[in-house]
């Protein structure tokens, strides 16, 4: 098996957990099959393949190659014991594909059922398929994110290898309630329960602990009654009541909040309905837990192997990163080290071992790449810094292997460092994207969206630039609902009537106090909630969308696309896991 770039087959694939852990990794699907309808929905989604239907359904042979098989059993053992249960289907699976690894999923309770006889008979079926099996019950706290959820884990090798499963994630580095909670302020009154559960549950939880926790903390009643609070979530189940999980005592978790709970990114596109969501959620995979076991296995087949490309690629990719994040890190260093890994795609014969060779050409290739990424905003470097290996930034062995993945993957390293590069105006692009153009096949973008879209650190200017937008187009709609002309577009001879819009939606965002100002991002989105799918919508949402389309074509519309210049290298169609 390569594994640097494996290939693995997701049964009950359910909404893609151990899917997006395992091409964290760097893998590639090549087959899925998952019977829930919600699930699949999302699945296809998200990840742009339909799965197929029930596994027992499948003729073995008809299924592609793969190097490894996962598998997230549902929590059922008569699913997958019972006759004609899951099991026996992947095991003719296993029999006829011969993956190199497999890795399985399951509650915890396996391992204790029937005294624990069940799972040793299905640890003895494995390994009398030829298989080297290993199982541990892992908790996804361990692993980074902030709930206490134990899955016995099962990961087998069709090679005598020998395997540890992943220590946890220090301390620092797991997140905290706070991190996955939504602001306050912006939660939907709905999500907040009455005020008799709520005083239920007080009652309770006092009784129990005598006083209230430090906020945030979340509150679990399980089936006796008992309410119990922790600064963690305790697992998320896919049956259980919407209410049996409570932030601070008061509301259900959020949608979005459930799924941070399981590690999934703020891009992931979730289902509308809360229901749908907390049983899907309730069923996934950990993506954090599941990233750390394959990880784990692939170090173990490379030393197995005798190979260490793949972990000489894991430490030049965790230098890299370093250089990346490196606070106030200048552009024109990161550029440089991208100029040099194409230019080595394009020259194979180039060492990157010997940077005396390349480093006076490098520095040409830099600036001509940064006045047609940047233009007038780039900023060449000082004489006497101008060097990307000042204070050994990227060292010549790492940009050796940096460069040998590069020329593998066809140019997805290069690719990586330019999407951080130009991540803040590609996400600011994706935002505006829908103001911004003129056909009308987008003709009612969300004012919220584009709002929450710039709450990430780093847009700080380009957040108080939208909301000083939303609070001119707020004005111009109360003054021609009060019936005074208001010009459509700017012109010369509006100017002055522009400065002063400017300066009082400046003073209403807090530009000039230095603070958030009267009209914050949660108040702005109340009002533009209330216009567009409120009392007012009928009179007032026509008029105050076509204002911000104006406003924000006056700060933002003369931007241009930030992969412009790289267009022709392809940049955007290239996609491995590993360098997402």
């Amino acid at each position: 098996m390569n594994c640097t770039s494996f290939t693995f087959a997701d049964l009950f694939a359910g909404i893609g957990g151990m899917r997006m852990g395992f091409e964290q990794a760097g893998g590639t699907c090549v087959f899925s099959c998952e019977t829930d309808p919600d699930a699949r929905r999302a699945y296809e989604e998200n990840f742009g393949d339909t799965p197929a239907g029930d596994v027992r359904e499948l003729a073995p042979e008809t299924l592609p190659d793969f190097d490894i098989l996962l598998a997230d059993f549902p929590f059922s053992l008569s699913k997958v014991l019972g006759e004609n249960g899951l099991l026996p289907a992947v095991e003719a699976i296993l029999q006829e594909k011969r993956p190199q690894a497999f890795v399985l999923e399951n509650g915890k309770n396996l391992l204790s059922h029937s005294g624990g006889n069940t799972y040793e008979e299905l640890k003895r079926r494995l390994t009398g398929l030829g298989y080297t099996v290993y199982g541990k019950v892992l908790n996804a706290w361990d692993y980074g994110v902030p709930q206490k959820r134990e899955r016995l884990v099962t990961v087998g090798f069709s090679s005598p290898i020998l395997f540890a499963f992943p220590e946890g994630v220090s301390r620092e580095k797991r997140k905290s309630l706070a991190d996955i909670l939504e602001p306050e302020g912006e939660i939907k009154k709905s999500y907040y329960v009455s005020p008799k559960i709520r005083e239920r549950k007080m009652k309770k939880m006092l009784e129990r602990c005598g006083r209230e926790p430090e906020r945030p903390y979340i509150t679990n009643e399980n089936v006796s009654g008992m309410v119990t609070p922790h600064h963690y979530a305790c697992s998320l189940r896919a049956g259980a009541s919407a209410n049996y999980l409570l932030v601070n005592n008061e509301r259900r978790m959020t949608e979005r909040e459930l799924f941070r709970l399981q590690g999934f990114p703020d891009s992931y596109r979730m289902p509308e309905s809360f229901v749908e969501v907390k049983n899907l959620t309730g069923n996934s995979s950990v993506v954090p837990m599941v990233r750390a076991v394959a990880r784990q296995l692939l170090a173990a087949v490379e030393l197995y192997q005798g190979e260490t490309v793949g972990l000489e690629r894991g430490t030049a990719k965790a230098a890299l990163d370093r250089f990346l994040r490196r606070k106030g890190q200048e552009a024109w260093r990161v550029i440089q080290a991208a100029e040099i890994l194409h230019q080595k795609r394009e020259h194979p014969q180039m060492d990157l071992a010997d940077p005396d060779s390349y480093k006076k050409e490098s520095r040409l290739w830099r600036d001509q790449m940064g006045e047609r990424l940047l233009g007038e905003s780039y900023q060449p470097p000082v004489t006497g810094q101008d060097s990307l290996f000042y204070k050994n930034a990227l060292p010549p062995e790492v940009l050796r292997v940096l460069g040998e993945e590069n020329n593998r993957t066809a140019g997805a390293v290069e690719a990586y460092i330019y999407r951080k590069l130009t991540e803040k105006e590609r996400t600011l692009d994706r935002l505006l994207r829908p103001w911004l153009q003129t056909e009308e096949a987008v003709s009612d973008p969300s004012p919220a969206e584009l709002l929450s879209g710039l709450s990430a650190p780093g847009m700080e200017a380009e957040e108080r630039k939208v909301r000083e937008a939303m609070a001119g187009a707020l004005i111009c709609t109360f003054k021609a609902a009060l019936g005074e002309p208001v010009p459509e577009e700017v012109s010369s001879e509006a100017e002055t009537g522009c400065d002063r819009l400017d300066a009082a939606a400046g003073l209403l965002t807090g530009r000039e106090q230095g603070d958030g100002g009267f009209f914050t991002a949660g108040c702005l989105i109340r009002w533009y909630e209330r216009i567009c799918d409120g009392p007012c919508e009928k009179a007032m949402k026509e008029p105050a969308l076509r204002f911000l389309r104006r406003e924000l074509r006056r700060r933002f519309g003369h931007r241009e696309e930030p992969w412009a210049a790289l267009k022709d290298r392809g940049y955007e169609s290239i996609k491995d896991g590993f360098w997402k």
